[in-house]
Formats: C-alpha cells, sequence, structure tokens
C-alpha cells in the first residue's frame, strides 16, 4: 500500500456556465499530492449529505454512505459560483473539525464582489471606484460619482463574464434599459474606469499570504485582459512592496489562498479589481514557470504541522529533511 501523511478531498463539480472548465487545476493537484505524502481524492459537494441532531457529533455521508474515515483537510474548487448547498457542505466539514483551503467564510466573501471590496476599502486599501444600483437608475449621479467610461457588472461572474464598458452615456443608458427591461431584478453594480488598464492589468497568485508568482495580462482585443479569453501574458516583476500589499490583502479577507487581480493607476499605482478565492493558475504556471501545486503543498505541511523530519519518518524517505521535494 502506497504511504502517505495526510488525505484530503477537492471539492469540485463542472459548472457548465464557464468558458473554461477548471480540470487542468484539479488534474494538477491530483498528479502533484504524492509527490509530497498527501492522498487526494475528488468529491462532488453535491453528492455529500449531512445530518445535524441534538448532541453528539454531525454525521457525513457520501453517496449514501457514512463517511467513518474523514479526510483531513478539503481544497475547495467550487468556484465563484458556490451555491448555498455547497457552501452549506463546508461549513457542516468544518464544524467536523476538518482544515479547509479556504476556510466557508473566505469563499463566501469572495463570492460577492461588491462585499470583498467593501472590506478592502474599509481596511484603506485601494479599490476602484464602485456603485451598487437599483432600477431606475439615476444617470447623473452615475456620471458625477463614477464618470464615464463606465464599466457595468453583475455581481456574480468569472472568466469575464457578466462584465460591460460603457463608453458614453448613451451607451450606458442603453445597456441599463436593455438590461431593465428584461430582468429588472438584476444584481449589477457600476465601476470607475482606468484608462491605463485598458485591456491589460496583473494576477497574482497567493498561497499562505506569499506571492507564488505573477504576470500581467493583455487582452487579444477589448478591454478584459482574461487569460481564458485568449489573451496574452508576461511574467510580473513584484518587489517588497507588492509582496507585503498582498500579505495585507489576503490577512484582510482571511484567505489562504486567492487570485488577485490588480488595475494600473497612475493615481495610486494599483487598485485592487477583485479577489478569487478558487484561481484558476494554468496560465501562470506556464508563463512564470512556478509550480502553484507544489505549494499548496509545502502550505499544508505548515497548517497541518507536518514537519519534513516527521515526513521521512512516515513515508521512509532517505533524503535528509533540506533535500526533501519542494
Amino acid at each position: 500500500m502506497e504511504k502517505y501523511i495526510a488525505q484530503g478531498w477537492i471539492l469540485y463539480r463542472p459548472d457548465r456556465s464557464l468558458v473554461k472548465q477548471e480540470t487542468y487545476e484539479v488534474d494538477r493537484l491530483m498528479e502533484t499530492a504524492p509527490r509530497y505524502g498527501y492522498r487526494v481524492e475528488v468529491v462532488n459537494p453535491e453528492e455529500l449529505a449531512f445530518v445535524i441532531g441534538m448532541g453528539g457529533k454531525p454525521d457525513l455521508f457520501l453517496h449514501g454512505e457514512h463517511v467513518k474515515d474523514l479526510p483531513d483537510f478539503v481544497i475547495p474548487r467550487m468556484g465563484s459560483t458556490t451555491s448555498y448547498f455547497a457552501l452549506a457542505v463546508l461549513r457542516h466539514l468544518e464544524k467536523l473539525g476538518i482544515y479547509s483551503l479556504n476556510s466557508s467564510a473566505a469563499v463566501s466573501l469572495a463570492q460577492d464582489k461588491l462585499l470583498h471590496l467593501q472590506r478592502l476599502s474599509d481596511a484603506r486599501l485601494p479599490v476602484p471606484k464602485t456603485m451598487l444600483v437599483q432600477f431606475p437608475v439615476n444617470i447623473d449621479l452615475v456620471e458625477k460619482e463614477i464618470g464615464l467610461p463606465t464599466v457595468v457588472k453583475t455581481r456574480i461572474g468569472t472568466q469575464g463574464s457578466g462584465v460591460h464598458l460603457c463608453e458614453t452615456r448613451q451607451a450606458l443608458n442603453d445597456l441599463l434599459q436593455f438590461v431593465e427591461a428584461n430582468n429588472p431584478d438584476a444584481e449589477l453594480f457600476l465601476q470607475q474606469f482606468l484608462p491605463e488598464s485598458r485591456g491589460r492589468d496583473v494576477r497574482v497568485l497567493s498561497v499562505g499570504g506569499m506571492i507564488v508568482g505573477a504576470m500581467e495580462r493583455k487582452a487579444a482585443e477589448g478591454f478584459k485582459s482574461n487569460y481564458s479569453q485568449g489573451g496574452s501574458a508576461v511574467p510580473f516583476e513584484y518587489g517588497l512592496k507588492n509582496q507585503l500589499a498582498v500579505a495585507d490583502t489576503m490577512k484582510v479577507l482571511g484567505m489562504d489562498m486567492a487570485g488577485l487581480d490588480y488595475l494600473y493607476d497612475d493615481e495610486v499605482g494599483m487598485r485592487i479589481l477583485e479577489v478569487n478565492s478558487s484561481p484558476g493558475f494554468e496560465g501562470l504556471e506556464k508563463t512564470c514557470g512556478v509550480d502553484v501545486a507544489a505549494a499548496v503543498f509545502r502550505f499544508l505541511d505548515v497548517k497541518l504541522k507536518i514537519s519534513n523530519k516527521y515526513k521521512a519518518k512516515a513515508l521512509g524517505w532517505e533524503e535528509p529533511a533540506e533535500c526533501l521535494p519542494g
């Protein structure tokens, strides 16, 4: 039997709304885990069930069968469209004492784009001016406070979906009228457009508050720079100031792993556009030559308090601790 020091679940379900499924990230985590002494399996949160009773330890079921050997950790890979059920499952796993990278609170916060921008703003971290709107929208107020061009976003979206740029007052008015006519209860917010970032931004991936890699993304066309939509990317040179800013952001949001998107701004240098608790990292690994999956398992060593010395003893590795993988 293959030896391992801890076992975990990757919580993942295919999301048909995405242009590109996150199978690359799941595959990388699966193939990297054994190198660090971990055993992982993919579990669809919708195939889990739990029972809450009075007293005693809450029960957990997978495919209708009682789970006797609970995982030591879970890695949520459910993305921005995490359902209420999936979030409830994650909270239940935490109640069972299972460590989650990220916590249910962090996943919920990242899912709400407006709320995590509010948290960052409260911490005096630079974010674009943002306004939540309801119909009918006061265009005069928008033009005065946000300005034109204006970026229109849905509350939930990923890989660039649900994001539109309105260059003029008429274009903004036409888009809002169209949305109101088709979905008067739509949850929209309007955001300051930063011309310095037209067609480009910076994606930073952080694990444990440390930057694993960073890249500048450039749009193939238009103003959205998403790598998943055919844009290009080059490594971004970051320094200590960037590292400290990222650590502060991760601390404010209570995240262990995140993808942070930054916009260029001549006034403050960079502004935080949004934070993703389940970031894709195919483009980052290929662009920067980094091993994100390895960084995840090295961080799990810290969270689960697994030392290299213990690893060597448990797995029968002969190498001294400083020469262990990663």
